[in-house]
């Protein structure tokens, strides 16, 4: 005989202040995991008449979904979630470096033991599910926190204005059992003081003199013959990408792309010339070393973008870097023709009202030649590679005539994410992201998850067979919340194809990418099956063309399990060499071609 339950309600205590003052900074969901070191924050968050209940089926998914969230609003939002001590901590631990990596902000309000029983003497272990959370999280987090019941107001207040200021990150804030239950009194306007207390901390006054430095920049690239501005992710983290548009289209400048901010504009305006780097268009890699003045705005030339030439990445002209984070500046050491800068992107509508009166002294045939170079490039790719296989850049193209006003969401290293991103080309109102910086296998379904409920557009989330694995308890969640018109698009090849691949070149054989050589993944119909989703197969380019227009917006989640060819050349791109003792170098990036 069942048991009938009251509804959970709420308590006045340190872990439901917590909670409220999040969702009074604006925050309407939450991701969560129940677990019994976390049982305040957890009545809280189930409480909260305002807020969203998430629950995904584990740790790992969790966080990835609030990453997921945060990136599909824009970054105007952090991904907020709720988990529990011990094992609840540390499976968190690939997803907070793939969203601290890629600067997003997130928030994670974390249970732990009791206060008396947290190891003060080095023991490998002391309290039950007890594991040494600061030292495993804070290399993984922008900021660690545990909250004490004396200064709580005073370190929340702070360590949640840390997830948006200066370069936005996870902040992760552990509660032990005893200061979560600790009862308080507080009011609504105690609440309203510590929301306007966290907002005049991320608007404090830049010390940094951004708008200016940030002006200099821009006035040097107005000045150009050749001028390109090179659009990283940190301008949406700032919250800017839409200004920095704005700019590019009034004074005709070029624009080119890191993976992840590529759809910062849609790949028909005449200003878009790609993503160069190791693997590109030929087209954008000419335009990047034909430039005199390259402008880098929250973009981290990291190795991969780069070939793992950094110096070489257009450097024929005056590059200016301009980051918040020294760091990120201080890894370039003392290249020639690189300037530095370390400005705070937020100051760019300051700086660009500065040069308002500026024009571009740009060649007048620097944009036309850019056009040519791009139209000439797309049209011999077209020739050179274009079939009726079933590859990836078939099922791309199909994609990108059906991308407009949708989300899209690539995982895995692979060509789940390298592959597709490459060929992708962002249409108008459409999103595209990844966990570009870690690059992990299985957190694909978890941020399309977190997205549909912060996205205004569809769901597409595109899959590898081998990678759904590592994370398909979430099918659970996805089924039981059901979004509407949600696409897992599955790219089958019959287990971890760019490691057969790898592993063939280099080794002349395989172990652990497929069944044949120790690695089984069942039939994807059965487990759809066994989760109530939805499921069609497809063979063939035609029947996937077939397809698309009759996915309706509104329909429950659908897996479209496309059965693609296990080997695929991706195009041009820098080949790596190994050398007779087993180091790997790569082929210059200014060489680039078929």
């Amino acid at each position: 005989m069942s048991q009938s339950l009251q509804p959970i309600t709420p308590a006045r205590n340190i872990a439901n202040f917590a909670v409220e003052l999040v969702v009074a900074l604006g925050h309407d969901t939450v991701f969560s995991l129940t677990g019994g070191m976390a049982m305040h924050l957890n009545r809280a968050v189930a409480a909260h008449r305002g807020l969203k209940a998430v629950y995904c089926q584990h740790e790992q998914a969790v966080v990835a979904a609030a990453e997921g969230y945060a990136k599909a609003a824009n970054f105007r939002k952090a991904g907020f979630a709720v988990v529990t001590a011990g094992p609840g901590v540390s499976n968190t631990v690939t997803s907070l470096i793939s969203a601290h990596t890629d600067s997003t902000p997130l928030i994670v309000l974390a249970g732990q033991i009791k206060t008396a029983d947290i190891d003060r003497w080095g023991t490998r272990a002391h309290g039950a599910q007890e594991v040494h959370s600061r030292e495993l999280i804070t290399p993984c987090v922008k900021r660690f926190e545990r909250i004490g019941p004396a200064d709580f107001r005073e370190v929340l207040i702070d360590t949640l204005a840390d997830a948006f200021r200066g370069r936005p990150g996870a902040v992760f804030i552990e509660f032990p059992l005893d200061v979560q239950g600790m009862p308080i009194e507080y009011e609504k306007a105690d609440l309203e003081h510590a929301v306007a207390a966290v907002r005049e901390k991320i608007d404090a006054a830049d010390e940094l003199g951004s708008r200016d430095k940030i002006a200099t920049a821009l006035r040097t690239l107005l000045a150009a013959t050749r001028p390109l501005l090179y659009l990283g992710n940190g301008l949406r983290a700032a919250c800017v990408d839409e200004l920095i548009v704005e700019f590019a289209r009034m004074h005709d400048i070029p624009c080119q792309y890191t993976w992840l901010s590529e759809d910062i504009m849609p790949a028909s305006d005449p200003l878009f010339f790609g993503c160069p780097g190791g693997l590109a268009e030929i087209s954008a890699n000419r335009i990047l070393f034909a430039c005199d003045v390259m402008l880098i705005l929250g973009g981290r030339l990291d190795l991969g973008t780069t070939g793992f030439q950094r110096h070489v990445f257009g450097a024929q002209a005056q590059r200016i870097v301009i980051d918040v984070d020294q760091p990120e500046l201080d890894k370039f050491g003392e290249l020639p023709r690189l300037d530095l800068v370390r400005a705070d992107l937020h100051a760019l509508p300051l700086a660009i009202e500065m040069v308002k009166d500026a024009t571009s002294r740009a060649s007048s045939d620097w944009l036309p030649w850019c056009q040519n170079e791009r139209t000439e490039y797309l049209a011999e790719e077209t020739r050179r590679m274009a079939s009726d296989k079933m590859n990836v850049y078939n099922i791309t193209r199909l994609f990108n005539g059906w991308a407009d006003n949708k989300t899209w969401i690539p995982a895995s290293s692979g060509y789940a994410e390298e592959t597709f991103s490459r060929f992708f080309q962002p249409g108008i109102n459409s999103r595209f992201f990844n966990g570009a910086s870690l690059g992990s296998m299985g957190l694909g379904l978890a941020h399309s998850i977190g997205a549909s409920f912060s996205s205004k557009t569809r769901i597409c989330c595109l899959e590898a067979d081998g990678g759904l694995m590592l994370n398909i308890q979430e099918l659970a969640t996805l089924t039981h919340y059901g979004p509407k018109g949600f696409v897992i698009f599955l790219l089958n090849n019959n287990g971890y194809e760019s490691i057969r691949a790898s592993q063939t070149k280099f080794f002349g054989g395989i172990a652990g990418v497929d069944a044949g050589s120790g690695l089984y993944i069942p039939p994807y119909e059965k487990i759809c099956a066994a989760f109530d989703i939805d499921y069609t197969c497809i063979f063939t380019l035609a029947e996937l063309s077939a397809l698309l227009p009759t996915l309706a917006a509104d329909a429950k989640p659908l897996m479209v399990d496309m059965r693609i060819d296990q080997f695929e050349y991706r195009g041009p791109g820098v080949k790596t060499i190994m050398s007779a003792d087993g180091k790997p170098s790569s082929t210059p990036l200014s060489e680039l071609n078929w």
